[in-house]
Parts: structure tokens; sequence; C-alpha cells
């Protein structure tokens, strides 16, 4: 029988692998992560998400596709208050918890 060596993870996928700016990546992807949720949650065609955010075709495509690095956290941000959310970030101290924590709420 072969032994599996596990390793428990930070919490960060990008500080694990030893990513440049880990906890803006994971910022990024997290917002990115509820974008999505919300174009599928509300069944949005591409056309709509662009009427919606002023996004041109090739640039919807890449946030319905999840393409991480087309956008930056802020410009996500934008995007998820164009559909209709307010996005809060909350910040802790080190220790009582590693990565940003995001949530966005139906205005």
């Amino acid at each position: 029988m072969k032994t599996i060596r596990v390793e428990e993870g930070s919490g960060n996928v990008f500080a694990d692998i030893g990513s440049r700016n880990p906890q803006e990546k994971l910022l990024r992807a997290q917002l990115l992560s509820a974008a999505q949720a919300v174009i599928k949650r509300r069944r949005l065609s591409q056309s709509r998400i662009s009427e919606m955010t002023g996004l041109k075709q090739p640039e919807v495509s890449n946030l319905v596709n999840g393409k991480f690095t087309a956008f930056s956290a802020d410009r996500v941000a934008s995007i998820l208050s164009l559909l209709g959310y307010d996005v809060e970030v909350r910040v802790k101290a080190k220790g009582a918890r590693r990565q940003p924590d995001v949530h966005s709420a139906r205005l």
C-alpha cells in the first residue's frame, strides 16, 4: 500500500504555490467567482451583461469564462456594482484569518 503525503493548505492557494501578491490574487478570484455566481443565478446573457456594464463582447466573454488575468479586483468590484451589488471587503488583524473575506449583497 502506498503512503500519500498530505499537507494542509493555508487557505490561499496563491500563497501556497509561492505566487507573487497572493492576497490580491485571492481577492480577485473571490470577486470574479461572485460575479460569475450572479450571472449564473440571474441567467444573464452576454449581450445583457454588456448592456448593464458597458463591457465589450470580448471582455464579457473573459468575465463569463473566468479569465482571471483579464481583470483587476477593482474592476470586478465595479462590474458587480453595475450588476446591482454592493461589495464588502473585511480586514482583520493577522492571525484572525489570513485571506480576505468578500461578500456581495444585492442593492
